[in-house]
């Protein structure tokens, strides 16, 4: 009986990562992230590379009795059950920083959509009601006020970028030390101060239980009128039942998001036809140089582990303190 491949990818895998891995046995690419596809491949498997939307659970893990690390192509292992691979010993690298900067360059993007107004401006010319540019005016980012929330890696860059703009930064982030975020340039602030205070807020948070809901109604309402909010965490930190009262009220003027609680989304939601609303299908970490970089990064990753090593990142490194 011929044996399976020795690496699993839970979907496309940007070069150099086939290249570096090819000495380390054939690599089979899934045609979905689903568990019905990628158990039968994982039957003989030593590494699993997992994107975003792949469940890594316990029936997973337990398909692939020769699994050695687990690669995950990102940051976020929300949906990798991290206890049951740690009891097996298997590491789950993971990629910090590799598309900070595509991230930032997106959020970036997002803010100043939402405060040109660039969608409604476009849908007015396309639909040849250009008389409506002298009430669709777009809004001013030089002076506003930036609150991010989350100053890691992404949230720094984003304040870089921001400052160069002319705003105003606020940096809110309980596990970072304030004489970090102040050496960025931001003001530390707790996170109701950042809701109350700001022209616009930036969300660059892990999901984890604490923010799992974390922009709610009783924290919007603390919000100037008309704040604009972006969001490339992930969906669950601000539910769209949240965003869209809030742009029914006022309260919101305006939301962008690259994430969703499931992808892809259900879009007979009423967000979706509310016309301060833009989204996007969870690509601001796709770049082509950023993609490059995170195959690289779990590449070496799961090459460390194969060789008996210890990977640069590791999502649960307790597996080592044993």
């Amino acid at each position: 009986m011929s044996r399976g491949p020795a690496i699993v990818a839970a979907g496309p895998v940007a070069d150099p990562a086939p290249a570096l891995l090819e000495p380390y046995g054939p690599l089979a690419i899934a045609d979905r992230d689903d568990h019905r596809c990628l158990a039968p491949l994982l039957r003989d498997a030593k590494a699993l590379i997992a994107r975003g939307s792949t469940v890594v659970d316990q029936a997973l893990i337990d398909a692939a009795p020769s699994l050695e690390v687990i690669g995950r192509t990102g940051v976020g292992v929300e949906r990798v059950d991290l206890q049951a691979a740690s009891a097996r010993g298997i590491p789950v690298v993971v990629t910090p920083g590799a598309n900070s900067a595509a991230v930032a360059e997106g959020t970036i993007a997002l803010l100043l959509a939402l405060a040109k107004r660039l969608a409604a401006l476009d849908r007015a010319v396309r639909d040849s009601r250009w008389s409506e540019r002298d009430s669709l005016l777009p809004a001013d980012v030089n002076g506003s006020v930036l609150a991010i929330i989350g100053f890691g890696e992404i949230g720094r860059r984003v304040a870089t970028m921001s400052q160069s703009l002319g705003m105003q930064i606020l940096g809110c982030d309980p596990n970072v030390d304030e004489a970090e975020i102040t050496a960025s340039g931001a003001t530390p602030v707790a996170l109701n101060e950042a809701f109350s205070a700001a022209d616009q807020v930036s969300l660059h948070v892990p999901l984890t239980d604490i923010t799992r809901g974390l922009v709610n109604r009783d924290l919007l309402s603390l919000a100037r009128p008309g704040l604009r909010l972006v969001n490339v965490s992930r969906g669950p930190v601000a539910p769209l039942d949240v965003l869209n009262e809030g742009l029914a009220a006022g309260v919101l003027g305006g939301v962008a998001v690259d994430v969703f609680d499931e992808h892809p989304p259900d879009t007979s939601h009423p967000i979706f036809q509310q016309p301060e609303f833009i989204c996007s299908p969870h690509v601001m970490a796709l770049t082509p140089k950023a993609s490059s970089e995170v195959a690289r990064v779990v590449a070496l990753g799961i090459i460390a582990v194969l060789d008996g090593g210890r990977p640069d990142h590791v999502a649960n490194p307790g597996i080592y303190r044993r």
